[in-house]
């Protein structure tokens, strides 16, 4: 699934995406072994495989695919009133 990185940690390898399907947030926490060490910043366009751990979906892999492809995303979120509607 395509997803919007919202925030990101370069120190903890962690990062909230905002995913295509406009359900919950997902959360991805950098393997502490990982031979590919994927850095996202808000804005990047991801790839994502979830799956959910007690009720918290989880991000199993993530492979960047476009960086800065909405560097806006943090701030347009902030600024709305109003929630976003499901699709």
């Amino acid at each position: 699934m395509l997803g919007v990185v919202i925030w990101s940690c370069q120190r903890t390898g962690r990062a909230i995406i905002w995913c295509a399907d406009h359900r919950d947030l997902a959360h991805y926490e950098r393997p502490a072994v990982s031979a590919t060490r994927i850095s996202v910043e808000a804005g990047d366009l991801v790839e994502v495989v979830l799956m959910t751990e007690r009720s918290v979906r989880r991000c199993v892999s993530m492979k960047l695919v476009e960086a800065a492809y909405m560097p806006e995303v943090a701030a347009e979120l902030k600024g709305r009133r109003q929630a976003i509607a499901a699709a």
